[in-house]
């Protein structure tokens, strides 16, 4: 077991162990980022989709995601969580025959519906990759929007909508969101909301799929054991016969800072949430990479700039953070859990921090902290089959697959200076811009005098 203690004179409790780990890894995450690329093709199918195919012997398994550009953007004007009720029933058994034959391949699929886009992900044993993508095609090309259908899964959706309430983070995320983007599609769940629920119609979802559910409008990313002819030779016998259509365009919603820049959400929990959230600029290579540069120094784990509030303060149990990316902007949220008879105390050094964190700014350890952090960070998603065809489908998609190409990665990371990251912290890190959250329960003390971070 890793022990984290402060030495003596220490300002950063972990810091130091961060940045040797970091470091230490430098060569083994540089090396990976630079030779993993072998194998990977990226190719348009007659019918305008866009297929990623990179081959990994090392397991004889077969990772696919399917990414479907529109996501909630695309949800018509009342009807939020319409492309989710689609995808769902576009992979939904339509029999007991074909369930049986699915279950036998072994097969975990998963779906999501994110700001920008629908994603469809699934793994399976390679041996299998051919018959799966013939039962995917089918019911993906050709699905089922009967009215019982379409009643199973609006009831599923509304559980779906309670279960995110009652989780805590997904309820700040929400909040958030909202609070930035209000009723855009970027500010609502991708589940919808009760009112959205009851308007969908059959007809709805059939004009849906029409659309959008076209090669033009569709990425996706294989890694698998098999060789690359094999894989297209199946993507283009099945997927490759989806009708051309169009591609998703659209303008995206900018945020806006709200009047009320400070939540509060009374819930049951024996423990409160506090969260502050900044805004992020439009995504590019640029704002992508130093979004996550500045995600790890900030809140990620031991060694961050908030992380002493839990390890050595005991102020909270969980301290951490996370970025919310969409393609017209997102969110960089830093949040911290802590019991409820702590809220108060908690509140006014979270705040604190915040503040210094503001006036102290970055330096070189920061940046590479951030750098060496990110890389070990794409390792990971690299060494990982399904990790690896969602990185890939999504910078395509996002446009900076080119930039951010595994064989130029490296040298990418390396020309991120102290000046670009201290002029995208002075970017995004205001707090003037920041909006800040608490869910608390009912009984906890709000009578102790609040400072707005900023």
């Amino acid at each position: 077991m890793i022990k984290f203690r402060m030495k003596p004179g220490d300002k950063k409790p972990g810091s130091r162990f961060i940045f040797g780990l970091t470091f230490f890894l430098f060569s083994l995450s540089s090396m990976a980022l630079s030779q993993t690329a072998v194998g990977t093709s990226v190719q348009t199918l007659s019918n305008g989709l866009q297929l990623i195919i990179d081959q990994n012997p090392y397991s004889q398994t077969t990772a696919v995601f399917i990414l479907i550009k529109g996501g909630k953007l695309a949800d018509p004007p009342g009807k939020a969580g319409l492309g989710y009720l689609v995808a769902r029933l576009s992979l939904d058994p339509p029999d007991t025959d074909f369930l049986k034959e699915f279950m036998k391949s072994g097969t975990e699929v998963k779906i999501a519906s994110r700001g920008d886009f629908l994603l469809v992900s699934l793994e399976c044993l390679s041996s299998h990759f051919e018959s799966t993508m013939k039962l995917i095609y089918r019911t993906f090309s050709r699905p089922i929007f009967s009215g019982l259908r379409m009643n199973n899964l609006k009831e599923a959706l509304k559980n779906y909508q309670k279960k995110e309430l009652d989780d805590i983070d997904s309820r700040a995320d929400l909040a958030l969101l909202e609070a930035f983007f209000g009723s855009s599609p970027y500010g609502l769940s991708g589940y919808g909301h009760q009112q959205s629920i009851e308007n969908f119609k059959g007809e709805d979802a059939t004009s849906y799929h029409r659309k959008y559910f076209v090669g033009a409008n569709i990425i996706m990313s294989v890694v698998s054991s098999l060789e690359p002819d094999t894989i297209k030779t199946i993507i283009e016998s099945t997927f490759g016969r989806l009708p051309k259509g169009e591609s998703f365009s659209t303008e995206f919603p900018s945020w806006k800072l709200p009047e009320k820049k400070e939540i509060i959400i009374k819930k049951e929990t024996p423990s409160s949430l506090l969260a502050v959230a900044f805004p992020l600029p439009p995504l590019s290579a640029r704002s992508y990479v130093l979004a996550n540069f500045l995600e790890a120094i900030v809140g990620s784990g031991p060694g961050s700039k908030v992380w002493n509030l839990r390890s050595e303060e005991s102020l909270a149990y969980e301290v951490g953070s996370r970025l919310i990316l969409m393609k017209g902007g997102g969110l960089f949220v830093i949040y911290l859990k802590t019991l409820a008879e702590k809220t108060a105390k908690a509140r006014a050094r979270f705040q604190e921090k915040l503040k210094e964190i503001e006036r102290s700014g970055l330096n070189e350890e920061d940046l590479e902290i951030g750098r060496n952090s990110f890389r070990l960070w794409l390792y990971q998603q690299f060494e990982a089959k399904i990790k690896k065809a969602e990185l890939q489908a999504n910078f395509r998609a996002l446009e900076i697959d080119q930039v951010l190409a595994e064989n130029s990665l490296e040298d990418y990371l390396n020309k991120i200076n102290l000046h670009d990251l201290i002029e995208f912290f002075k970017e995004v890190f205001d707090l003037e811009k920041s909006v800040f959250l608490e869910i608390i329960p009912p009984g906890n003390d709000l009578a102790v005098e609040r400072s707005r971070p900023g």
